[in-house]
Order: structure tokens, then sequence, then C-alpha cells
């Protein structure tokens, strides 16, 4: 049964709310709090997947909410949990990029997933496969238009 479109709306704005507090919670390095809201996020996302497999929209705001949890587990020194949450979000943006026209945006959302399988290897002594996953994050930045690369995330990293 096919949902109201306010009440579409609604679910929307609550993602972004919750997608947005775990932001500020992981920023004030409130890291129990933001891994909650961060999951919240991700189950609303997954909950719409259910009804909509193919829902592209969802899937975009399920990748947001893997590459945060993966934030805040690495934050934590949590690496393997990182890793895997990391993996499953380069998946799901590489899914997103095959099924429509490449973006500009996807291939950062790509880039940055590399890079942050790569810094979590390192974490976990992997240090080749780490490189490799770096050298990954490069080449697709590499690739990109010269505005992209002067982002602060092309200069400082991604954590």
């Amino acid at each position: 049964m096919a949902q109201k479109p306010e009440t579409i709306q609604r679910q929307h704005d609550l993602f972004h709310g919750l997608n947005k507090r775990g932001k500020a919670l992981l920023e004030a390095n409130r890291f129990e709090e933001a891994l909650r809201t961060s999951y919240d996020a991700r189950d609303l996302a997954e909950g719409h997947l259910r009804q909509d497999p193919e829902n592209e929209h969802w899937r975009g705001f399920l990748c947001v909410s893997h590459d945060r949890i993966g934030t805040i587990l690495f934050k934590q020194g949590l690496y393997e949990e990182a890793l895997q949450v990391f993996r499953d979000c380069l998946a799901l943006q590489e899914r997103l990029e095959d099924r429509t026209p490449k973006t500009t945006v996807g291939q950062e959302n790509i880039a940055r997933s590399h890079g942050k399988i790569g810094a979590t290897l390192i974490k976990l002594g992997r240090k080749d496969e780490g490189l490799k996953a770096q050298r990954e994050a490069q080449a697709i930045r590499e690739g990109l238009p010269e505005i992209h690369r002067e982002s602060r995330e092309w200069r400082d990293g991604y954590f």
C-alpha cells in the first residue's frame, strides 16, 4: 500500500533531522548518542527500502547513514566494525552509480568510502590493503573536475 505524499515528506524530514542530530552529536564527541541517532536514521531508511527496494532516493539516505555510523565507530576505535560498515556503504554507492548516470557527487562519495576503508585498514595494521584503497580513492578524485578537488575533504582527509 502506497504511503500518502505528506507521510513520505514527514519521514524524509525525520531522516534529515536524525542525520543532522547525529552529526552534531558526533562533532560534540558524544559518540554513544550519535551512534543511537544514526542507527535510528539507518533503520528509517531500511524500513522504506523494505517497502520499496528499488527506491534510489532512500538507498542514498542509507549510504549517508552507513557513512555516519562507520565514522562514529572509527572514532571510537572500533575499526573492524567500522570497516564492515564502510564496505557496506561502498557497495551501496557503487550500486547507485551502476543504476543511474555517473555523477560527480556519486564519484566523490565512492572516493570518500575508499579513503575511509583505507584509513581503517591502516589502523588495523593492514597497511598494504589500506594503501591500495587510498590509491583507489586518489585515482577517482583525480578524475573529478578541479573545483571538486579543492574541497576541504580533498585537502584535509575524511575524518
